[in-house]
């Protein structure tokens, strides 16, 4: 029996899907969700393997949709079947798990709100990644919808939902599971790279879409394509960077600024670098990545005591858990590499009792951390000599 049966009072709850060639982790998905649901609601865009009659068998409505380059149409196509006062969107190598049953009531006590962030955790990617903070769930309302044709963003009004209008719901959480790098890279070079090329020619790219098409052709070891899409990137990006305002599409910039430093910095670039590290922190200042940027900029242009300001930065919010969640980062930000730079940063002030530390708290994080262990081992042999 699910939890809106025990009274009508309680809103009720519909998943929303779109899935192709799921057969693999459908089960998994609708298992995790079924029992806190009043409705599956299954699009299928065109399987050729069993992945509908999964669907049936877990007691999910099943529809079609002809795929045309579009998951926000798709999406939207999925919402419009719910019944359901509130809709939960989740894709099918993920994983619902609920802490407290009765995240339904706390939902419905707060009448302002349309949407709530859910946390989705990395399981099984090949780095230790920050978690996610998405919207997906969210009030059944007819002007609540997807946009656009790839990585498909919620709407209201066809405008990001006001952040009086959002919170974070703690008692439930996404696992997800990702696909394996053989079928991640066929999706990219069956999907999602011509997908997006397409979109490329027709009416362009976001800064958003640049930066994953330019991850994708790395994935696909293809650097020259990668490198046309970060200078494009780049391009669109001066501009804001000169005068000091950000991109009114925000989404992914502060990935894309670290990327685009770390050229910079690669190439010796330092000015273009710095920039970057300025602008950047300007706009996010509690994004990790930009604070390691800026402090490695600095040590490198010979300014060991300002990177440790930055360094430190990195460490103390991941400490607080107060950095910025908007997309995730590689864990090592906020632990090792900050804490290795630190203690680079101290050796070069000859303050071995603060490199030391610096270095013995890389490997706490790491134990197998070689550059720790190689400095930690000179500093020892000096200090002992």
């Amino acid at each position: 029996m699910n939890l809106n049966s025990e009274s009508s009072a309680k809103p009720v709850l519909s998943l929303c899907m779109i899935v192709k060639n799921e057969s693999k982790n459908l089960p998994r998905c609708l298992a995790s969700a079924k029992p806190y649901v009043d409705e599956m609601i299954v699009v299928d865009t065109g399987s050729q393997d069993n992945t509908p009659e999964i669907a049936k068998q877990y007691g999910a409505k099943v529809s079609s949709f002809q795929w045309c380059d579009d998951f926000a149409a798709a999406r939207n196509y999925s919402i419009a079947q719910a019944s359901g006062d509130w809709i939960l969107v989740l894709d099918a190598d993920e994983e619902l798990v609920v802490e407290s049953k009765k995240f339904l009531e706390q939902i419905s006590s707060r009448s302002e709100i349309l949407a709530y962030f859910l946390t989705r955790t990395e399981k099984n990617y090949r780095l230790s990644m920050t978690p996610l903070i998405t919207p997906r769930l969210f009030r059944n309302l007819p002007k609540v919808s997807f946009e656009g044709r790839f990585h498909e963003q919620l709407k209201y009004n066809n405008k990001y939902i006001n952040h009086h209008q959002v919170s974070i719901l703690e008692s439930i959480n996404i696992l997800h599971y990702g696909y394996g790098e053989e079928e991640l890279e066929q999706k990219n070079f069956s999907r999602n790279i011509p997908i997006l090329e397409r979109i490329r020619q027709e009416e362009g790219l976001s800064l958003m879409l640049l930066y994953c098409l330019s991850g994708m052709y790395n994935d696909m070891q293809e650097p020259e394509k990668a490198q046309e899409c970060c200078a494009e990137a780049f391009d669109r990006l001066f501009p804001n960077l000169l005068e000091g305002t950000p991109p009114e599409d925000f989404l992914m910039v502060p990935s894309l600024l670290y990327t685009l430093g770390a050229q910079s910095l690669n190439q010796n670039d330092y000015e273009t670098a710095m920039l970057i590290s300025q602008r950047g922190l300007e706009w996010c200042p509690q994004y990790p990545p930009l604070n390691y940027l800026a402090g490695m900029t600095l040590m490198t242009l010979g300014f060991p005591l300002g990177a440790c300001v930055y360094l430190e930065k990195c460490i103390q919010v991941g400490r607080e858990g107060s950095y910025y969640q908007g997309e995730p980062f590689e864990q090592s930000f906020i632990t090792t590499d900050p804490s290795v730079g630190l203690g680079l940063a101290y050796l070069h002030l000859k303050r071995w009792t603060e490199a030391a530390a610096a270095f013995e708290q890389a490997l706490s994080f790491n134990p197998s951390c070689l550059e720790a262990k190689e400095n930690l081992e000179k500093i020892r042999d000096l200090l002992t000599a």
